[in-house]
């Protein structure tokens, strides 16, 4: 989401978060030193699958350029699949634009592993997903939430 990203970038008027979400969507701000860092957004999707039910889909996640690196993102994610692991999901997914090599790389740490193809129901296909774009995936295990929520210093 190109225009929420130029905002919590400081490139662009702030944008309200609630006004970004499409229907189904959720969205969270992500707050670091008593100032907005970011903001992540996902959707809870039934699947018609054998492996898994109910998944959780990131549909974005932004982080302002002066705070990578910080850990905002990668510790927000295993906060919200704990909450959709709570909410009946078993697998998270997200898609990737197929030329973002950073997105790639942050998710691959956070454990999630490229899928060849993903089915989901028209009405769960995130806004603004490209057909070419890049799945991943990762299980949702009750075990992810012992893990450290902030990068060691």
């Amino acid at each position: 989401m190109e225009e929420a990203a130029q905002a919590i970038a400081g490139r662009a008027d702030p944008c309200r978060l609630q006004d970004r979400l499409n229907d189904g969507d959720q969205g969270w701000w992500i707050i670091g030193d008593g100032q907005v860092v970011g903001a992540l957004c996902s959707r809870l999707a039934d699947l018609n699958s054998p492996v898994a039910s109910k998944a959780v889909i990131w549909t974005w996640l932004a982080i302002d350029a002066r705070w990578r690196a910080y850990g905002y993102g990668g510790a927000s994610v295993p906060l919200l699949e704990r909450a959709a692991r709570e909410a009946g999901a078993s697998i998270a997914l997200t898609p990737l634009p197929p030329d973002n090599g950073v997105a790639l790389y942050f998710w691959l740490r956070l454990g999630y592993t490229p899928l060849r193809s993903v089915t989901l129901r028209s009405p769960d296909w995130p806004d603004g997903v490209a057909p070419d774009a890049l799945w991943m995936r990762r299980p949702l295990e009750p075990d992810r939430s012992d893990l450290p929520l902030h990068a060691e210093e």
